[in-house]
């Protein structure tokens, strides 16, 4: 009985007892910084033999809570810094610890701290294939462009023909297109905001904290647009402290660039503002005979960032963002015809007959409020509200000849906004994940002016179509009425004879043909022999048409030709225009977590659903005054190019989807061995003309992938190596096709069907001193069409490997720092970059194909410290040996037998100086 009374007054007094230890539960708080005094985020910070921990924030800040008073051993530990150790004694109550500075030590940086899971971990840690740098490693290296970063992430390429007009390659798979009506298939953010409209993706690296390359289906992470991955650019926030860094450099080609920061406190602790500027400019690597230079640069970008500390528990930051670009017109050159004393290599010399009026002009501008503010010990919600808006123009010539055959301008602007709320749950229990909202607003359109010579066009284009069509007739003709095929075949010749034209290019000079061929004699000859008694000697066509003696067999087809083909003279300029439009919005909740079945087995599942609503438009207006070759070559149309429409054509289609993830991963020691099975979704696409609207289906892939990362050899080797496989379905590619209204094939979105690729991806690198590595990373891609669709058909592109996809690449490269002394060093930074050939288009032509290339890039130079001034004076080399290539081949010029080829960026070498304060 007395054992039953204790058991029954120990039950109740357990709950007042656990209250006290509750109120007697503490918390410890800091903030970690490097030896300049900033902010250190992801840095681990533990209490020895217990479970609290916890990752330094953004600002460096971190706190443990529920601690019960007792006197613990702090363990503070981060990449490439010194371990921190100190006694911390809380049974006085909560502990607020003075600015802790970690000091350089060995270094290992495949542990980079990442957000790719929403919350702060290492890239080792994360069940994704991740690749990761630093802004301190693009800085070292030298890298201010996307494409440039891309050759050092795996499986990544970035075609950057020009800011207006990128291609991102991840595994295989190419996001280019710049219809206002498709959606991208890789997601770029920035600071949380999708930027994925391609017109207005491109922006310049610097004063960057670090970019994130998620590859796979990452649409429960990074939204309905990341069906096959997502780059993620973290820009630096304002600090609690001052600093501030210039950094120019000049070298060839007139290259010029400085960018730098001002880091200012305004309120201590409360309020800090910091302005980021950058500018670069070169002159084009391209003459033109016509005038001006081609393929340059000139690009002017701030961003001011605002940091508010509402408490300990509330920061917001308001980022606003402005670009500017004014490059000069881009190298579409010909290869089937050189320019004036040149040759048709596109790397040298061209002659584009407008010369300083191509060119490329956009405006990018963005406002950005991030708050985060902690809800008790484990909860944090996060609002993340963006507008973007983008305005670009771009006047280039298609066909690459000195002849006005396809002079061509976009147009391109749109808004978006863009709000989300998550409430992300992370504390020492069995699971960490976040839930939320979010909706997407955005609303584009692309204009596509249009300029000819039909005088140029004629002998280049409508000539044959003319011949072929006429002789063609004829042949109908000569055989409905059982006239001889000897006559018929005189006839035949005779028309091509007409027709016949030299070259639309002579020793680099454009042969324009002033008048249109003379028909109506051949006509009137013809007929003289059908008609009894033949006709009238001198009657005229027009008469002929009004005496009402033609005979009712000819077609009322060739009637029109032969009266529109009269010798008149031929219109030295056609103008028409079209332009697409696209508004999309979505409503998406998602949610996604990682449960610990045991201490190192860890289970992650996410979903994603979106209800998605489309609209599409269409309009080309009838051209004034009209086009003679279009009245006679496209059935009576105004237009040469573009099918008319009545006003704007819209249609609309909503969508339900879902993108999901699972994945398992083993952590042990600093390693992870992960597998993932995942989906992603391209949304469809409306594609609209006059005589047809046909709706693509959405875009799936399934994805499989498995892989092992960490660090070994007490952290001197960082490795990753990864394998997967997708299977694709509805695989929405880019076709020429013929459509009413057009003399010309229009490159459309289609479907090609069912897809696949397997891929191996993998990185080390090893430190053979704290300052001294080396680095590499290899790819293989086989990426291609399947033989037959999903009901056993053959299909158009089978067997062909994927556009833009090299089978093989890989890069290598030397990170150097020896130092000279306490204060100095001296550093080298070489690298190399290779990758196998590549098709610029599914079709796969040899005409439209790139043989395998590698490029060399170096910086090298001297470090000192100064008064707590570091100084840092060098030299850089971009493609070093000077290695010619192309980056793009095929373009809008195709579309008329004229394909252009875009050569890559030459050799630059410069020297450079930087000042950090």
């Amino acid at each position: 009985m007395r054992y039953i009374f204790t058991f029954i007054i120990t039950l109740l007094l357990l709950p007042a007892a656990c209250m006290v230890c509750y109120a007697q539960q503490h918390s410890v708080s800091g903030r970690v910084v490097d030896e300049t005094g900033a902010p250190l985020v992801g840095a681990t910070v533990a209490l020895e033999a217990t479970n609290f921990q916890a990752t330094t924030q953004s600002d460096g800040t971190f706190q443990l809570v529920k601690i019960p008073p007792a006197t613990y051993r702090l363990v503070i530990s981060y990449q490439g810094r010194v371990n921190y150790s100190q006694s911390v004694d809380i049974s006085g109550g909560d502990v607020q610890l003075d600015e802790i500075r970690l000091q350089p030590g060995q270094i290992a940086l495949g542990e980079v701290v990442v957000s790719t899971q929403r919350r702060t971990q290492t890239s080792i840690e994360v069940p994704v294939t991740v690749s990761a740098m630093s802004g301190e490693t693009l800085s070292r290296l030298n890298m201010r462009q996307m494409d440039e970063m891309s050759t050092f992430i795996p499986g990544m390429q970035v075609q950057l023909q020009s800011p207006n007009n990128p291609g991102y390659v991840i595994r295989g798979i190419t996001s280019d297109d710049g219809d206002s009506r498709t959606q991208p298939r890789i997601s770029i953010f920035q600071d949380g905001i999708s930027i994925s409209r391609s017109r207005a993706s491109v922006v310049e690296l610097f004063d960057i904290e670090r970019v994130e390359v998620a590859k796979g289906p990452q649409g429960t992470l990074f939204g309905r647009g990341a069906q096959i991955g997502a780059l993620h650019i973290i820009q630096h926030k304002a600090q609690d402290r001052f600093g501030a860094e210039v950094y120019g450099g000049y070298g060839a080609y007139n290259h010029r660039f400085v960018n730098g920061y001002i880091n200012t406190p305004i309120t201590a602790g409360k309020l800090a503002n910091r302005l980021a500027f950058s500018y670069e400019g070169r002159d084009g690597f391209i003459s033109n005979l016509s005038g001006g230079r081609l393929n340059g640069k000139e690009v002017i970008a701030l961003r001011n960032s605002t940091r508010l500390w509402g408490g300990s528990n509330t920061t917001a930051d308001l980022i606003l963002n402005y670009q500017y670009d004014n490059y000069p017109g881009t190298s579409f050159k010909s290869r089937r015809f050189a320019p004036a004393g040149g040759d048709t290599d596109p790397t040298t010399s061209a002659d584009l007959e407008q010369g300083e009026d191509l060119y490329i002009k956009r405006h990018v501008g963005g406002a950005t409020l991030l708050v985060d503010h902690r809800l008790g010990n484990a909860w944090r919600l996060s609002s993340l509200s963006g507008f973007r808006a983008f305005d670009s123009d771009e006047s280039f010539d298609a066909d690459g000849t000195p002849a006005q055959l396809l002079w061509v301008s976009e147009r391109a602007k749109g808004t978006q906004y863009s709000q989300e709320l998550r409430l992300t749950y992370e504390n020492n229990s069995r699971f960490s994940g976040f839930i939320g909202a979010g909706y997407f607003y955005e609303n584009s359109s692309q204009q596509v002016p249009l300029r000819v010579d039909e005088r140029a066009l004629y002998p280049a284009y409508i000539a044959p179509i003319l011949s072929a069509q006429l002789s063609g007739q004829l042949g109908q003709l000569g055989t409905s009425l059982g006239l001889p095929d000897a006559q018929v075949q005189a006839l035949t010749q005779q028309v091509q004879q007409l027709f016949h034209t030299e070259p639309v290019i002579a020793n680099g000079q454009p042969q324009l043909v002033e008048n249109l061929p003379n028909l109506q004699p051949l006509a009137l000859g013809l007929i003289s022999q059908l008609v009894p008694g033949g006709l009238p000697p001198g009657i005229t066509w027009q008469q002929l048409l009004q005496s009402g003696m033609l005979p009712p067999a000819l077609p009322e087809e060739l009637i029109a030709l032969v009266t529109l083909l009269d010798g008149s003279p031929i219109n030295r300029l056609h103008t028409e225009s079209y332009t697409n439009y696209g508004r999309n919005q979505a409503v998406e909740l998602f949610a996604d977590g990682t449960f610990d079945l045991t201490d190192q087995l860890k289970l992650t599942a996410g979903l994603r659903g979106t209800y998605e609503a489309q609209r599409g438009g269409y309009r080309a207006d009838a051209a004034s005054p009209p086009s003679v070759f279009g009245m006679i070559a496209n059935n009576g149309s105004p237009n040469l190019l573009n099918p008319v429409s009545n006003g704007t054509i819209y249609a609309s289609k909503n969508y339900y989807s879902y993108v999901g993830r699972l994945a398992l991963n083993y952590l042990f020691a600093r390693n992870n061995v992960y597998a993932s099975v995942s989906r992603g979704r391209r949304p469809g696409v409306i594609s609209i003309l006059p005589a047809e609207t046909t709706y693509l289906k959405p875009e799936v892939v399934w994805s499989y992938e498995a892989g092992v990362k960490g660090l070994v050899a007490n952290g001197k080797l960082g490795y990753e190596l990864s394998a997967y496989y997708y299977d694709w379905y509805n695989f929405q590619t880019l076709s020429l096709q013929q459509v009413p209204g057009s003399i010309a094939p229009m490159l459309l979105a289609d479907d090609a069907g069912k897809a696949h690729s397997f891929g191996i991806e993998t990185g080390l690198r090893y430190f053979f001193t704290p300052t001294v590595n080396v680095f590499g990373n290899y790819a293989y891609i086989d990426g291609k069409f399947n033989d037959t669709d999903e009901n056993g058909n053959p299909q158009e592109y089978a067997g062909n490997r994927f556009r833009l996809t090299p089978e093989h690449s890989f890069a290598i490269g030397l990170d150097a720092d020896i130092p000279v002394n306490g204060r100095s060093s001296i550093y080298l930074r070489p690298s190399y970059a290779y990758q196998s050939g590549i098709y610029f288009e599914d079709s796969n032509r040899e005409d439209l194909h790139q043989a395998g290339y590698g490029l060399v890039n170096f910086t090298a130079g001297y470090r000192f410290l100064v008064n707590n001034i570091r100084y840092d004076i060098g030299a850089y080399g971009k493609n070093v040996f000077d290695t010619r290539y192309l980056i793009d081949a095929g373009n809008t010029g195709d579309t008329i037998g004229f394909p252009t080829y875009i050569g890559g960026s030459r050799s630059v070498i410069g020297a450079q100086v930087r000042i950090t304060f």
